[in-house]
């Protein structure tokens, strides 16, 4: 009998298959392995019942990846003639579940080794001696074992530990945002932040990446905590999942981690993973950060000094869409945002839109008072908002740094009085705001067209003079950028018939953002991202 496994896995790298080859070369057993674009076939033959076997221990010692969206297992006749080779993945992973068992089995020869070389997963790193400095004196241990109770015993001294790149320590209260926490113990996770299921297997995947959590309404109001987001991860490493073992013991179920130089014990060890941080919405992963990607990719993307079109290029590189025309939106915290057009029939890339910041606040309602009706906008605004009026015309301009429709609603959030337009629409109940208006010039070309500032920001004083409140009139900004986004993309298909359209810059990975451009951009239209790259380098 031959069994058909059929894995849908978006990344391009190897590591998957090198697992699963890895795993069968243990198994005495007839298998091929074959790629087709986003799938992995594996082939396993045998008799019956020694099949039904085979099976039942892939599926615990297979793991899950966050680039695994589903797969199918089926009997098919045959092996098919298969030519496919694949590059073994060099890159050391976190631990498997074979590693598990020899570090944890009692009576095993391996038992607390957070060095052993794995025949599955390689070893996250490798020593002959571990040297733990406590100040300046060394650390004498017996074992591993008594190791890792003793450091957990220093944690809970309220020690500070720093272990190659990070000092970690006891989370006594979270104090800012995006705090780096190292989970202990995943089934305490919900006391802390607000999670889903899906997020939290994540953390356990082959990659262990990162993920931002939003901190729950209980532990704010019992710790006077006010901060929104932290960043959370299990344990990358075999070092740090038995550590985080000990102090479970001791009912220590998160530690804070940065880096810095203020610790009281120090080792050192080399480490071979890379870092991984992810952004989960409701139907798509997207890279942060990864470490495992094709470099190759690194002289794709240093083709441009532009990184709206470095990441574009990058990105249709990744989908091999060179002889296809897409509309890429960048939309960044960081950089400048561009909306470019590339295809086989420019010879290149064109920018459809950008965006331009003004000298200063001034400068916009100078231009909103040119006509009678602004006059007496601008007129009532100061007369029924003196504060926020003030806080405007006195708002610093050179705080920003892009030329980004981010910088543009921090200049929107000065006039109106509201401190962070994207944040407070986030946090909105409503299913929609008002339509703000998004403009651009009049004028027959499609490309590089000017972005009418004064309208955008006008439509706003006005919405707020009619009584919307801060929340509602923030959705609106954000709402009615999808869809001016939407629209620009059916204008410029109707005039080049796009093949599909592309997302980058670190904005689109949000979960509330990313949610409003599922449900507004036309389906029609193919839509592709970065693959293994980081959606925002």
């Amino acid at each position: 009998m031959v069994l058909e496994y059929k894995f849908d896995y978006s990344s391009s790298n190897s590591k998957f298959e090198t697992i699963i080859d890895n795993i069968l070369k243990e198994k005495n057993i007839v298998y091929k392995i074959n790629r087709e674009e986003n799938y992995i076939f594996l082939y396993i033959e045998d008799e019956d019942d020694r099949l039904i076997k085979v099976s039942n221990e892939l599926s615990q010692e297979i793991p899950m990846s966050i680039f695994l969206k589903d797969f199918t297992v089926e009997v098919v006749p045959q092996i098919p003639e298969i030519d496919y080779q694949f590059a073994p993945n060099s890159l050391k992973k976190s631990y498997c579940t074979k590693c598990l068992t020899l570090i944890e089995e009692e009576g095993s020869s391996h038992l607390y080794d957070p060095f052993l070389n794995c025949s599955i997963c390689g070893t996250t790193c490798s020593v002959n001696n571990l040297e733990v400095f406590d100040g300046k004196e060394l650390l004498e241990y017996k074992n591993y074992e008594e190791l890792f109770k003793v450091l957990a015993s220093k944690i809970a001294q309220n020690k500070k530990i720093r272990i190659n790149d990070y000092v970690f320590s006891k989370l006594d209260k979270i104090k800012k945002e995006n705090e780096k926490i190292l989970c202990t113990n995943l089934e305490k996770l919900s006391t802390l932040v607000v999670g889903s299921k899906q997020k939290s297997a994540f953390l356990l995947s082959l990659e262990k990446p990162s993920l931002d959590f939003n901190v729950n309404t209980i532990y704010q109001s019992q710790n006077n905590c006010s901060v929104n987001k932290i960043n959370v991860s299990s344990a990358w490493n075999s070092f740090l999942y038995l550590l985080s073992k000990e102090l479970q013991k001791l009912e220590i179920d998160f530690l804070v981690y940065e880096k810095s130089d203020s610790f009281d014990l120090e080792l050192d060890f080399e480490e071979e993973t890379q870092s991984v941080k992810i952004s989960l919405t409701e139907n798509k992963i997207f890279l942060l950060e990864n470490g495992d990607y094709d470099k190759r990719l690194d002289d794709v993307y240093n083709k441009f000094d532009e990184k709206s079109k470095s990441q574009f290029l990058v990105l249709v590189d990744e989908n091999e869409l060179y002889e296809e025309s897409i509309l890429n939106i960048f939309i960044s915290s960081k950089y400048d945002d561009t909306i470019t057009l590339y295809s086989p029939k420019l010879d290149g890339m064109l920018d459809v839109l950008t965006f331009k910041l003004p000298e200063s606040v001034n400068t916009i309602f100078d231009e909103i008072m040119q006509s009678d009706s602004g006059k007496r906008l601008i007129e009532n605004y100061k007369e029924k908002f003196p504060e926020d009026f003030e806080k405007a015309i006195n708002f610093d301009m050179s705080t920003l740094k892009a030329n980004s429709i981010d910088s543009l609603w921090k200049i929107a959030s000065a006039v109106l009085g509201i401190d962070n337009i994207f944040e407070k629409a986030s946090g909105a109940l409503l299913q929609k705001g008002p339509r703000i208006d998004y403009k651009l010039e009049e004028n027959e070309k499609i490309f590089n067209k000017e972005f009418l500032l004064t309208k955008f920001i006008r439509s706003g004083i006005s919405f707020k003079l009619a009584g919307v409140d801060e929340k509602t009139l923030s959705l609106g900004y954000v709402e009615s950028l999808i869809y001016f986004l939407s629209d620009l993309c059916d204008e410029v298909n109707e005039s080049f018939s796009l093949d599909g359209i592309s997302f980058s810059g670190d904005l689109i990975a949000d979960e509330f953002f990313n949610k409003q451009v599922t449900k507004t951009f036309n389906k029609n239209l193919k839509q592709y991202y970065n693959k293994d790259f980081p959606i925002q380098k």
